[in-house]
């Protein structure tokens, strides 16, 4: 059978292993890339595959896509392909045939084993590392020790010895990479005890030829986020932080001692400190650089910040340079180039959850305020301003959509000098976003449902603070004071259509610990005072007990009409 009439698709593109791996063609894993995690589970799959096609059930299977780059290179020396994705699924093939010449060697098949180490495996003619797989960092310790396997099968070691020149050795010398090599040159040894060489033969050419894929070479690393979500692949997504780590590292070349210097000391360090928030991180930050990029061109854009530069060292330096900032916004974590009333403004955004939106605008303000460019009261009114507009927004019900626009280039429309009356006109000249005016407040803290709010916590927390109670430090339960279930005592004073309408409104909320919310339940307001007074430990609880002696619907908006007005006061516009 043809190598053509292997294939399940028309697309001209779809290959088998020995398509690619008889070229003079080197495919490189990029050095810091996830190890090789496949089990034996998978390759059990893959057996099944192979048999399938063995027993004439099907005539080949595909694989799915490959994707890589093709990194510039000398036309005399090797052509190096960089898989982005489709590691497991080569790794895995190239082991199988590497496990099947250590097999034919040892069973002395000699021929046989030289023939698919020249064709698949290794590029005699080549001076350097000469494999034509070449894994990351982590796997290539367990590489050689399968390689040296090869190497020492049958009468191969002179031949090979000197012929094979195998990656520097790293990462740990056992793990799923040798143990998947193992497990396959257990299952051919069986095979070929029980069915002789032949069949031997027989199966790898399957591997070889039969189980295809479609390679996707990209013209530019950029694509590789896109392309991978639109082939709606279920294996670990590709992020932006391992694309942005393969254009770094690749800039190193091959040397590996220094690679391994700048991934210990500069790399990992950077990768650790955003944590779950690494990939995250790279578009508030690019859009620092450029306002006008948009998610599916970041990572060019990344590539277009750090321009012509070669050094891998300062391009990591340059891409920390708002991680402080960054994890100031996500988690409150602040630098101690912060001052105390610029932590206790930054505060108040980072516990209403501030949408990311506002990132770029606020990254560049604490960096600059670092710096000395930008004042501890500029930076402070700058903060109350987003966070008063947020807090309207919230409170009106109006959702995040448009935001990006006002805060990607809010640094640049206040002429990279912001202060409270640059912002505010800012803000206030996105006629499309709106800031919600007081009598929009008024409005909706009397009918809206603010107990689904995000910011309900925000809210009763900075109202119970206004009057005097401590900052509580642990979650506290939302106490509807007219119950979310009406019993019959409750029914005599609340209409049913009161209930729904006013259940969730603001001025019947209020903080309370878990114990006393739930002991208190159902009860009746005359009940629930008299606890609030004597045990609440929260301001608000306490003052609605001694203001407020019955719990019905005048009495409810009659309360929400006195939060209003301090909370238009307190997020003044």
């Amino acid at each position: 059978m043809s190598i053509g009439q292997n294939k399940v698709t028309d697309n001209t593109h779809e290959m088998s292993f020995h398509e690619l791996f008889s070229q003079a063609t080197q495919v490189t894993i990029p050095l810091f890339q996830r190890e090789y995690v496949w089990t034996e589970k998978q390759l059990k799959r893959m057996i099944e595959e192979i048999d399938i096609i063995q027993n004439g059930e099907d005539t080949n299977r595909f694989l799915g896509a490959v994707i890589a780059v093709r990194r510039s290179a000398n036309p005399a020396e090797p052509q190096p392909y960089e898989i982005v994705d489709g590691q497991q699924r080569l790794s895995t093939l190239y082991l199988f045939v590497l496990a099947a010449a250590a097999v034919a060697a040892k069973n002395n098949d000699n021929d046989y084993a030289k023939a698919i180490i020249n064709t698949n495996l290794i590029i005699d003619w080549w001076a350097g590392t000469n494999t034509k797989l070449i894994p990351s960092f982590a796997d290539r310790g367990q590489f050689c020790n399968a390689f040296q396997q090869l190497i020492n099968s049958g009468d191969l070691s002179d031949w090979l010895g000197t012929k094979a020149k195998l990656p520097a050795k790293s990462g740990s010398d056992s793990g799923k990479y040798i143990n998947q090599f193992n497990r396959i040159k257990q299952f051919l040894q069986k095979r070929y005890n029980e069915h002789g060489i032949d069949h031997l033969k027989e199966i790898v050419a399957i591997a070889q030829t039969k189980l295809t894929f479609v390679f996707i070479l990209l013209k530019d690393p950029a694509t590789a986020t896109t392309v991978f979500e639109g082939l709606n692949d279920s294996g670990v997504p590709i992020g932006i932080g391992d694309l942005v780590r393969n254009e770094v590292f690749s800039k190193i070349g091959n040397d590996s001692a220094k690679a391994e210097a700048v991934h210990r000391d500069l790399w990992l360090p950077f990768r650790n400190k955003l944590g779950d928030y690494f990939d995250k991180y790279f578009f508030p930050y690019a859009l620092i650089q450029d306002s006008n990029l948009n998610s599916s061109d970041l990572f060019r854009g990344l590539r277009k910040i750090w321009g012509d530069v070669s050094n891998p060292e300062e391009i990591i330096k340059k891409l920390e340079d708002y991680s402080d900032s960054y994890l100031a916004l996500c988690i409150g974590k602040y630098p101690d180039s912060f001052s105390k009333p610029i932590s206790l403004a930054l505060d108040k955004l980072v516990f209403s959850r501030c949408p990311t939106s506002v990132f770029p605008f606020m990254m560049k303000l604490l960096n600059e305020y670092t710096l000395g460019n930008v004042t501890e009261k500029d930076a402070i009114d700058c903060i109350k301003i987003i966070e008063s507009f947020m807090v309207r927004r919230a409170i009106a019900g109006l959702e995040p959509t448009g935001l990006l626009g006002v805060f990607r280039s809010a640094w640049n429309a206040c002429n990279g000098q912001p202060n409270a009356t640059s912002l505010t006109q800012v803000m206030n000249n996105r006629n499309t976003v709106e800031w919600p005016d007081d009598t929009r407040i008024r409005a909706s803290i009397l009918t809206r449902n603010i107990y689904s709010s995000h910011l309900r916590q925000y809210l009763l927390k900075e109202y119970d603070l206004s009057l005097g109670s401590d900052d509580p430090k642990n979650e506290f339960w939302i106490e509807h004071i007219m119950p979310q279930k009406l019993n019959a005592d409750w029914c005599q004073l609340i209409t049913d259509k009161d209930h729904q309408e006013l259940l969730h409104t603001w001025g019947n909320l209020i903080p309370l610990t878990k114990e006393m919310n739930q002991s208190l339940s159902q009860s009746l307001f005359e009940v629930k005072s008299k606890e609030f007074e004597t045990h609440s430990v929260f301001a608000s609880a306490r003052k609605l007990s001694s203001e407020y002696k019955k719990w019905d619907k005048v009495e409810i908006l009659k309360r929400s009409s006195k939060i209003a007005e301090w909370a238009i006061n307190r997020w003044g516009k």
